[in-house]
C-alpha cells in the first residue's frame, strides 16, 4: 500500500517533466537555422497536430489493454527522443520527426496519466480526493512552469538551446520516475479483461448521455486552444510589448495554480449543472470582452484569468467523467481519449474557419468566436438537461 502511495509524489515529478516550456521559443529557434522559412513552421506543427489527432483514441485503447504504467513509459521515451531530435537534427526534417515523436508522447500520456492517477487513488480508497490532489499537483506544476516561462527570454540570451537542454535533462528524470511507478492493484489481471472495441466503449458511454457533455466541455478547451495563436498577435497589434508576452503566459499559470489548489471546492459547493451554466456564460463573455476592449493590458488581464481558470478547473471535469460516465473501469484512458479527440476536432476546424476573419478584423473574429461558442454550449447543455440521465 505504501509503495502505491509513492505514486502520488512521483506523479507530481512526472507531470512536471512533460511540460514543454520551450514551445514559445521553438519557432524562433527554428528560424535561426539555415534554409528555413516561416511557412515551414506551419508544416512541422501541422504534421504534429495531425499525428496527435490520428493517435489520440488508439493510444487510449492501447493504454487500457497493455497497462497504464507501460504506456506512460513509452510516452516518456518518445518525449525524450523528441527533445534530442529538436536539439541535434537542426533542419526541417528533424523538426518534423521531433514533432511526430512529441505528438506520440502527448497522445499516449493525455488520457493515460489521468487514468493512472485515478487508478492509484482507487487502490488507496481515496478516489473521491481526485480533484483535490490532482488540482494541487497541476497547480504546483503550473507555478514552476510560470517561473520557467518568465525566465525564457533570459535563458535564450545565454543560448537559444538552453531551454531545450533543460527540458532534455528533465525528460531523463521523468523516464526514471515512470519506470519507478508502482502498478495499482487491479481487480482483474490485464489478460483476463474482456476485450472491447472502441465503438463498444463509446456506445456504453453514449447510453449515459456522454456525448453532449463531452461536446460542451471539449468545445470550451478546443476554442481557447484554437484561438491561442491569434491572441498574442492581436495583443502585439494593439501595442502590447512583445517582451511581456511571457508574463501573460506566466501569470496565467499563477491563476492556474490558485484555481487548481482550490478546484475541489467547486465539487463541494456546486452541482455540475450549476458549474456548466457558469461556464456557458463565463467563456462566452471571455471572447466578447477581448473583442470589446482595445486596451492591450486589459485584454492581457482577461487572457490571464480565462486561460488560468480553464486549466485550473480541468480535474473537476475529469473527475466527473471518471465517476459518472465510465461503465467499465478497465477502459478509463479510452474514454478520456475520446474527450481529447473531440477537443482536437475543434482545434483543427476553428483555425481554418476563423483565420480568414482574423485576417480582416481581430475584433470581429473574437465576436464570432464568442457567438459560435455560446450556441454550441447552449445546444449541448439543453441535450444534457433534457436527458433522462440528468447531471446533478
Amino acid at each position: 500500500m505504501n509503495n502505491v502511495k509513492s505514486n502520488i509524489w512521483k506523479f507530481f515529478i512526472y507531470i512536471l517533466t512533460i511540460r514543454r516550456s520551450y514551445i514559445t521559443i521553438l519557432s524562433i529557434y527554428f528560424l535561426t537555422l539555415p534554409n528555413t522559412t516561416a511557412n515551414m513552421i506551419g508544416l512541422y506543427t501541422g504534421i504534429g497536430n495531425l499525428a496527435v489527432f490520428l493517435l489520440e483514441i488508439p493510444s487510449g485503447y492501447f493504454s487500457d489493454r497493455f497497462g497504464h504504467k507501460n504506456t506512460l513509459i513509452l510516452s516518456k521515451i518518445s518525449m525524450l527522443l523528441s527533445s534530442i531530435s529538436f536539439i541535434f537534427i537542426q533542419n526541417l526534417y528533424g523538426f518534423i520527426f521531433a514533432s511526430i515523436l512529441l505528438s506520440i508522447a502527448i497522445a499516449f500520456s493525455s488520457g493515460t496519466s489521468s487514468a493512472f492517477f485515478h487508478e492509484t487513488l482507487e487502490s488507496l480508497g481515496r478516489e473521491k480526493e481526485y480533484s483535490k490532489l490532482m488540482g494541487r499537483i497541476r497547480g504546483n506544476v503550473s507555478l514552476i512552469s510560470m517561473i520557467l516561462i518568465i525566465l525564457l527570454p533570459f535563458l535564450t540570451k545565454i543560448d537559444i538551446l538552453l531551454p531545450l537542454i533543460i527540458t532534455l535533462f528533465l525528460d531523463f528524470i521523468g523516464l526514471i520516475i515512470s519506470f519507478s511507478f508502482v502498478n495499482p492493484k487491479s481487480k482483474k489481471n490485464l489478460n483476463e479483461l474482456k476485450i472491447k472495441s472502441v465503438l463498444e466503449i463509446f456506445k456504453e458511454a453514449k447510453k449515459l448521455n456522454f456525448l453532449p457533455f463531452i461536446i460542451f466541455v471539449s468545445a470550451i478547451s478546443g476554442f481557447l486552444i484554437a484561438e491561442s495563436p491569434f491572441r498574442y498577435i492581436y495583443l502585439e497589434s494593439l501595442g502590447y510589448p512583445i517582451i511581456l508576452v511571457g508574463f501573460v503566459m506566466g501569470l496565467s499559470r499563477l491563476v492556474w495554480f490558485i484555481v487548481g489548489r482550490y478546484s475541489y471546492l467547486i465539487e463541494k459547493y456546486f452541482t455540475m449543472k450549476q458549474h456548466l451554466i457558469f461556464e456557458l456564460f463565463f467563456f462566452t463573455i471571455y471572447f466578447f470582452l477581448i473583442a470589446y476592449f482595445s486596451n492591450p493590458y486589459i485584454i492581457a488581464s482577461i487572457v490571464i484569468i480565462g486561460v488560468g481558470y480553464l486549466w485550473g478547473r480541468s480535474q473537476v471535469i475529469e473527475s466527473y467523467i471518471l465517476n459518472n460516465y465510465i461503465s467499465d473501469k478497465n477502459y478509463k484512458a479510452t474514454l478520456l481519449s475520446i474527450k481529447s479527440q473531440v477537443e482536437l476536432f475543434f482545434q483543427v476546424i476553428i483555425p481554418f474557419f476563423i483565420g480568414f476573419i482574423m485576417n480582416y478584423s481581430y475584433k470581429l473574429g473574437y465576436y464570432i468566436l464568442g457567438i459560435s461558442l455560446f450556441f454550441i454550449l447552449l445546444s449541448s447543455f439543453l441535450f444534457i438537461k433534457n436527458s433522462s440521465n440528468k447531471i446533478n
